[in-house]
């Protein structure tokens, strides 16, 4: 509840009194219009859904007002939030902003009528002030392959948007011209790396601890078992590439744009599970596609939990199929399985936990790289038992093995080897 004492948080009377909108437990009514949540932090109008929180304290309920601003736009106001002054001021949108795909590539289009823009890159993102106002979204969801996400932050008299690069994007460009500044992205070519490159990726890590139970945090045990498996492929000549080798946040995007521009020939990610059943054990190795059955979905969800991270609470709405081209995609789900049971395979023989078999879902940190692809859930963080195992260093090292084998194991056959 802290984050309720920040002044984009107000109650629900705080919001009638200023804009004279009615926020209520599932649904917004604002001039005789009516906005219902689908969700518990998601609200849909007019076929679009808007990211709006909110949160109980005490008898109170506190809404984010800079992400009700967007949706009061669209309801037919005038209300937008200044992100400086922590405010509500009346104002009428005079900035254009488009996107999408223009041949082989990605346009950016923004159009104002001052004609005045600033520029600056950061790490794997774009920002752009405009002198206007914009005030229609509070986040902007791209395709995931050029664009992930676009962030924007109002203010009384400009816009501050942040274009944060997709998995596949490679270079851009700015060019302005009569009052209309474009961004045109390229579209990432890997070259294959001469040596066999794997990427091995401890999910989550610094402000997303993962699953938490029994006194263990998911982002550590991945971390260390990942370091592990990262020592053995490379006692063996590979050249390993760690998504993060210590605990930080790195988004699902910047994770898979790593890989597609190291050249890699595989990527292993590497989690444990959770579960309401305290009881639920065992091994399960993931390659990419939809899931099929209600537990797979739940592991997904769980795995791209992440995601709330790097775009707030709306989801890419590519389906998987669309991501790569037909044939490219049936090649590398044929591969990712055979990977993933070399992996699952080589565990079992081991012995090490349970058989809960190789499955298939569609977790975002798979569906963006161009490379086969398996996430392997270790055990579960929520067995009281199997969670003190996955915290013990010499099963860490046991598991490590088993990685490392099945990914050798799986590069032999591929290269026509036993």
């Amino acid at each position: 509840m802290l984050a309720l004492v920040l002044s984009q948080w107000l109650t629900t009377s705080q919001i009638r009194r200023i804009t004279g909108a009615k926020v209520y437990e599932d649904k917004v009514i604002y001039r005789g219009k009516v906005a219902r949540y689908e969700y518990d932090d998601v609200v849909s109008y007019g076929g679009k859904v808007f990211p709006l929180q909110k949160r109980w304290k005490g008898k109170k309920l506190y809404v984010r007002a800079d992400q009700l601003a967007p949706l009061l736009i669209h309801m037919g106001g005038s209300w937008m939030w200044d992100a400086a002054a922590k405010r509500f001021f009346r104002g009428k949108p005079n900035i254009r902003f488009l996107m999408g795909k223009v041949g082989d590539g990605y346009r950016i289009t923004i159009t104002s009528k001052s004609g005045k823009y600033r520029v600056s890159e950061g790490e794997d993102s774009i920002a752009v002030v405009v002198r206007g106002l914009y005030g229609k979204f509070w986040r902007i969801v791209g395709d995931g392959n050029f664009v992930s996400v676009v962030k924007v932050i109002q203010y009384r008299d400009s816009t501050r948007f942040v274009i944060h690069l997709g998995a596949r994007a490679n270079g851009y460009t700015v060019a302005e011209r009569r009052g209309t500044l474009r961004i045109n992205i390229s579209k990432l070519q890997p070259k294959r790396a001469e040596r066999i490159t794997v990427v091995i990726d401890p999910g989550h890590g610094g402000k997303d601890a993962g699953a938490v139970g029994n006194g263990y945090r998911e982002k550590d045990i991945n971390l260390s078992v990942a370091l592990k498996v990262a020592a053995l492929l490379r006692e063996k000549g590979y050249r390993v590439i760690l998504t993060r080798s210590k605990d930080r946040y790195v988004s699902l995007y910047s994770r898979a744009r790593l890989a597609n521009r190291s050249g890699a020939h595989l990527f292993v990610s590497i989690h444990c599970n959770a579960s309401r059943d305290p009881n639920a054990s065992g091994m399960e190795t993931y390659f990419l596609s939809e899931s099929r059955t209600s537990q797979e979905r739940a592991v997904a969800i769980l795995e791209n939990s992440a995601i709330r991270y790097d775009i707030g609470f709306v989801e890419p709405k590519e389906p998987v199929g669309a991501i790569l081209g037909d044939l490219l995609q049936n090649l590398l789900l044929e591969q990712s399985y055979r990977l993933a049971m070399s992996i699952h395979g080589t565990a079992l023989e081991m012995a090490l936990a349970k058989d809960r078999g190789v499955k298939q879902a569609g977790f975002y940190v798979l569906k963006w790289v161009m490379m086969p692809s398996v996430l392997v859930e270790l055990g579960f963080i929520t067995n009281r038992r199997e969670a003190k195992k996955l915290a013990n260093g010499k099963y860490q090292d046991r598991l490590a093995k088993a990685i490392a084998l099945g990914i050798e194991k799986y590069i032999r056959k591929q290269q026509g080897g036993k």
